[in-house]
Protein backbone atom coordinates (compact mmCIF):
# COMPACT_ATOMS: atom_id res chain seq x y z
CA UNK A 1 0.00 0.00 0.00
CA UNK A 2 1.04 3.45 -0.80
CA UNK A 3 2.38 5.53 2.12
CA UNK A 4 -0.45 8.39 2.67
CA UNK A 5 1.08 11.83 4.25
CA UNK A 6 -1.31 11.97 6.92
CA UNK A 7 0.02 8.23 8.47
CA UNK A 8 3.24 10.25 9.04
CA UNK A 9 2.47 10.71 12.81
CA UNK A 10 5.88 11.96 14.47
CA UNK A 11 4.67 14.42 15.95
CA UNK A 12 8.38 16.35 15.92
CA UNK A 13 8.46 16.55 12.39
CA UNK A 14 8.79 20.27 10.90
CA UNK A 15 6.32 21.21 8.26
CA UNK A 16 9.35 21.43 5.57
CA UNK A 17 10.00 17.46 6.15
CA UNK A 18 6.39 17.10 5.78
CA UNK A 19 6.86 19.07 2.50
CA UNK A 20 9.84 16.90 1.47
CA UNK A 21 7.80 13.31 2.38
CA UNK A 22 5.15 14.83 -0.24
CA UNK A 23 7.51 15.90 -3.18
CA UNK A 24 9.00 12.77 -3.03
CA UNK A 25 5.70 10.64 -3.13
CA UNK A 26 4.94 12.80 -5.97
CA UNK A 27 8.13 11.94 -7.69
CA UNK A 28 9.13 15.62 -8.21
CA UNK A 29 12.97 16.74 -7.40
CA UNK A 30 13.45 19.72 -5.67
CA UNK A 31 14.72 21.79 -8.87
CA UNK A 32 11.15 20.33 -10.52
CA UNK A 33 9.57 21.61 -7.41
CA UNK A 34 11.62 25.12 -7.53
CA UNK A 35 10.16 25.42 -11.34
CA UNK A 36 6.82 24.91 -10.92
CA UNK A 37 6.57 27.63 -8.23
CA UNK A 38 9.46 30.21 -10.10
CA UNK A 39 11.54 30.00 -6.97
CA UNK A 40 15.39 28.68 -6.23
CA UNK A 41 15.97 25.61 -5.36
CA UNK A 42 17.87 26.64 -2.60
CA UNK A 43 14.69 28.08 -1.28
CA UNK A 44 12.86 24.81 -1.41
CA UNK A 45 15.96 23.04 0.36
CA UNK A 46 15.76 25.20 3.35
CA UNK A 47 12.18 25.55 4.02
CA UNK A 48 12.56 21.48 3.97
CA UNK A 49 15.23 21.64 6.23
CA UNK A 50 12.81 24.01 8.72
CA UNK A 51 13.19 27.37 7.55
CA UNK A 52 10.98 29.39 8.41
CA UNK A 53 8.22 30.07 6.05
CA UNK A 54 5.21 32.37 5.62
CA UNK A 55 1.17 30.69 5.77
CA UNK A 56 0.97 32.01 2.00
CA UNK A 57 4.30 30.10 0.67
CA UNK A 58 3.15 26.55 2.74
CA UNK A 59 -0.10 26.79 0.73
CA UNK A 60 1.49 27.58 -2.65
CA UNK A 61 3.90 24.68 -2.43
CA UNK A 62 1.08 22.13 -0.52
CA UNK A 63 -1.10 22.95 -3.63
CA UNK A 64 1.54 22.54 -6.38
CA UNK A 65 2.24 19.11 -4.44
CA UNK A 66 -1.69 18.48 -4.73
CA UNK A 67 -2.23 18.17 -0.73
CA UNK A 68 -4.67 20.94 0.43
CA UNK A 69 -3.93 22.15 4.23
CA UNK A 70 -6.69 21.84 6.68
CA UNK A 71 -7.10 22.78 10.01
CA UNK A 72 -8.57 20.44 12.13
CA UNK A 73 -9.66 20.71 16.39
CA UNK A 74 -7.11 18.28 17.66
CA UNK A 75 -9.88 16.76 19.80
CA UNK A 76 -11.15 15.28 16.46
CA UNK A 77 -7.15 14.57 14.99
CA UNK A 78 -7.88 10.40 15.78
CA UNK A 79 -10.61 10.21 13.73
CA UNK A 80 -10.03 12.20 11.14
CA UNK A 81 -7.15 9.75 10.37
CA UNK A 82 -9.07 6.80 11.14
CA UNK A 83 -11.26 8.29 8.22
CA UNK A 84 -9.11 9.07 5.68
CA UNK A 85 -7.31 5.54 6.46
CA UNK A 86 -10.59 3.82 6.09
CA UNK A 87 -11.61 6.00 2.52
CA UNK A 88 -7.72 5.19 1.27
CA UNK A 89 -7.78 1.49 2.55
CA UNK A 90 -11.06 0.88 0.58
CA UNK A 91 -10.61 2.37 -2.69
CA UNK A 92 -8.63 0.39 -5.31
CA UNK A 93 -5.62 2.14 -6.21
CA UNK A 94 -5.74 4.96 -8.87
CA UNK A 95 -9.74 4.68 -8.52
CA UNK A 96 -10.87 8.41 -8.03
CA UNK A 97 -12.60 9.12 -4.84
CA UNK A 98 -16.56 9.50 -5.36
CA UNK A 99 -18.11 12.61 -3.36
CA UNK A 100 -21.52 11.63 -1.52
CA UNK A 101 -24.95 12.30 -2.72
CA UNK A 102 -27.37 13.80 -0.22
CA UNK A 103 -30.87 13.61 -2.18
Amino acid sequence: MEQQLWRWRDEGRSIGSLLAIARRMRGLSQTELATMLAVSNANISRIEHGADLRVSTFIEIARALKIEPVLIPKEHLTAVRALLDSISDTRKKDEPLQRPRFD
